[in-house]
């Protein structure tokens, strides 16, 4: 088996480490390596090009022209069982339209509302922003998800179980590399604890939501009436639910919460863009508060082109999407990917690739509005993927963003606390599938009318 994977397996010929082609636990541990899994594979990409192999049977492939190759709508790569995805993609976006956004937006108010007046009882205090927009995206979450929120935007306390989400979440993703070593893990007490604590809270609470209707219509409410429809529940079906209740659990609070944190790290090391931010804001509050809509704020080009820049600079999905290449193989700028290969494009390597963008590493808004000649190659930023399989909750993360800016960008102004450091925020920066944030203490001050 060594002897073939090295000298006559069909991805013989990629480079990469050199223990790539024996076992995923090169990869594994990759991702272990201060969980900075998408700064490992940028390097690797600088020293062997577009194509390297990560394992045994995945290439990752840092080609611009490879988002919409192995993405696209017409792309023959896959994720999954394509019947069973599409039926149960309908269902998330009828609960993710928007008429669901209008309902939804009176309660993103009030958790917006929430935060506000704990930042402003902080005035002139350090603060960890990190955690206050993990509560944000928590309760935000907890409210769609299983009809009530944790609470954390009142209390001030992190709640048990966000912090077992992150964690299982942090070790799940290099864990899950590889199947054999999931079902080790799972086995295993002394390993699989947090793991086990995580599935049984997710489990409580479903089976909680699916007894409870909640006053106030929610997401979860479209999933589940999908699940009463079917007049037999196999027990594919309930594992299904869970990993809906699994994927608004990790997407509704994770990837928002992170997106909001680095929007604010970059904003006051960038007070010049702070100031001009404020200035759009202050113009669109003058109108009053009957346009401050999901709609309405999506008409604001700077705070969507700062919102830009933050994922490109921070990916939610650092290290990419992973797909499947068709049985037949599929060419990528010449280069043939043979059959039943995982590859996925390095989400953090390409936005800050110079072939796609000007000073690839710097934070600079008017890239997406006044500048576009700093944007050399705008297909390779895909923030919330494309084709099929592209997020469905896009919208909805949005509307999240751009509630809480505006408000902090309105009745603050904020800088880093003496004790914070750029390179401490940045060198803290995890990937568990999804991008984390380390602490980030920053002071805001509330403004002078």
């Amino acid at each position: 088996m060594v002897v073939y994977r090295f000298f006559f397996h069909p991805l013989r010929q990629f480079p990469g480490p050199t223990f790539a082609p024996l076992s995923a636990l090169c990869a594994i541990s990759m991702s272990m390596k201060k969980f900075h899994m998408f700064s490992e594979v940028q390097k690797l990409h600088k020293t062997h090009g577009d194509f390297i192999r990560l394992g045994p049977s995945e290439i990752s492939v840092a080609s611009p022209s490879a988002v919409a190759t192995i993405y696209q709508n017409s792309s023959p790569c896959q994720k999954g069982p394509w019947q069973e995805h599409t039926l149960r993609r309908k269902v998330w976006d009828r609960g993710l339209n928007a008429k669901a956004m209008r309902d939804y937006e009176p309660r993103i108010e009030k958790y917006t509302g929430l935060l506000m007046n704990q930042l402003q009882q902080r005035c002139g205090k350090s603060v960890d922003i990190t955690d206050w927009c993990g509560f944000y995206g928590f309760d935000v979450m907890g409210d769609l998800a299983f009809g009530k929120s944790f609470d954390m935007l009142n209390d001030g306390v992190k709640h048990y179980y966000m912090e077992l989400t992150q964690m299982s979440t942090l070790w799940g993703s290099p864990i899950g590399r590889a199947s054999w070593l999931y079902l080790l893990v799972k086995d295993i007490p002394i390993l699989n604890r947090q793991i086990v604590q995580f599935l049984k809270w997710l489990r409580k609470h479903v089976d909680q939501r699916t007894k409870n209707e909640p006053h106030l219509p929610d997401l979860f409410s479209w999933l589940l009436g999908a699940y009463k429809e079917q007049s037999v529940h196999t027990k594919q079906d309930d594992l299904n639910l869970l990993g809906d209740a699994h994927l608004i659990v990790v997407a509704g609070s994770d990837t928002t919460s992170t997106t909001m944190t680095c929007a604010l790290f970059e904003l006051a090391r960038h007070p010049q863009v702070y100031q001009k931010l404020q200035n759009e804001v202050d113009e669109f509050m003058k109108q009053g508060d009957s346009t401050h809509s999901h709609s309405a704020l999506a008409k604001l080009k700077y705070l969507q082109a700062i919102i830009d820049e933050t994922m490109r600079l921070y990916p939610a999905i650092p290290s990419g999407l992973q797909r499947i290449t068709p049985p037949q193989g599929l060419q990528i700028d010449g280069t043939f990917i043979p059959g039943n290969t995982i590859i996925q494009t390095p989400t953090y390597t390409l936005n800050r690739d110079e072939r796609c963008f000007v000073r690839p590493n710097d934070f600079i808004p008017e890239r997406w509005t006044t500048q576009p000649d700093l944007v050399r190659d705008a297909s390779a930023f895909a923030p919330f993927s494309i084709g099929r399989y592209s997020c469905a909750g896009k919208q909805l993360g949005l509307l999240e963003v751009r509630h809480v800016l505006t408000q902090i960008v309105s009745k603050f102004n904020i800088r880093l606390a003496p004790n914070q450091t750029v390179e401490a925020f940045q060198e803290g920066l995890a990937d568990g599938f999804t991008l984390l944030c380390p602490k980030l203490e920053m002071v805001f001050e509330a403004r002078v009318s």
